[in-house]
């Protein structure tokens, strides 16, 4: 007798976000045009497959802004860069083409209003060494305080005004309990939630998800954010996860008397990547 063949349960919203593929659409309009070299400080998003086709059509992606010629073409990546990096490029008459993110533009923005004009001690919910944080940080001069979902709240904001702002593809769970930390530090408070609701989204049908499965297959990068949260909440209730990037990380004895199986994805993942494991599992099972 044959075996039933596994039911997936994909995620609505599973791959690319708004900003994501905004960011793609005007880099592979940047790379048809022909002449001009175009660079990136950094992948454009966080999915090595994804910048690999990119790079076949022709993009340059450097770890210096100094290796960016004079009269090229830079595109800046969704994440945003620091503001200082654009500064000195311009000044090298650099061609500037903006791909950052809208939600993040949003989030800069705030960040300056909060310390500007609202005089508060900007704090971001993050991680310190994301592309995004570095960027939101740079436009305030890297006044703001970075705190990340396992830190304790420094005794140095106390009494002070804060403005609470995050990173948008941390977790929404994270940011509230830092809110509730920071009531015990201080009486006036100004919170600008801006968690992407694609990221919100992906959380709440991974949870679901979670809940109805045997098994989990998280498909993105490995150093995207947002992919990485949505596999930590999948391990965190208790469902098998796992985390994997292409097709060829499937591995037969995952899916030995499993009959559904859960398939989400992270706002960088491409649907090619996504159709590709739909079918490696089909084969499978």
């Amino acid at each position: 007798m044959s075996r039933e063949k596994v039911k997936i349960l994909k995620a609505k919203n599973a791959g690319f976000c708004f900003g994501v593929r905004r960011a793609i659409e005007i880099t592979s309009k940047a790379l048809k045009e022909n002449g001009t070299p175009v660079y990136s400080l950094g992948p454009i998003i966080h999915n090595p497959q994804m910048i690999a086709r990119l790079e076949k059509l022709g993009l340059l992606v450097v770890d210096d802004d100094k290796k960016i010629p004079q009269g090229a073409k830079f595109i800046i990546r969704s994440h945003g860069v620091p503001k200082e990096i654009v500064t000195r490029l311009k000044r090298k008459k650099v061609k500037i083409i903006d791909a950052t993110c809208p939600f993040v533009k949003q989030a800069q923005k705030i960040a300056i209003n909060l310390h500007k004009k609202e005089k508060c001690q900007v704090v971001v919910f993050g991680d310190s060494d994301h592309a995004e944080v570095k960027a939101v940080n740079s436009q305030i001069d890297y006044q703001a305080l970075v705190i990340g979902p396992n830190d304790p709240v420094p005794k140095s904001l106390f009494g002070k005004k804060i403005g609470l702002l995050s990173q948008t593809t941390q977790k929404v769970e994270g940011f509230k309990k830092l809110l509730c930390q920071l009531l015990d530090f201080s009486k006036q408070l100004v919170v600008f939630n801006t968690i992407c609701s694609d990221t919100s989204n992906k959380q709440l049908e991974v949870a679901n998800l979670a809940k109805n499965c045997e098994l989990l297959i998280v498909v993105g990068g490995k150093n995207s954010s947002n992919t990485t949260k949505l596999a930590q909440i999948g391990e965190k209730m208790g469902v098998k996860t796992f985390h994997i990037e292409t097709a060829d990380e499937l591995k037969v004895d995952w899916f030995s008397k499993i009959d559904r199986v859960g398939l989400a994805a992270g706002a960088s993942t491409p649907d090619f990547l996504i159709s590709e494991v739909v079918k490696k599992i089909k084969k499978i099972r």
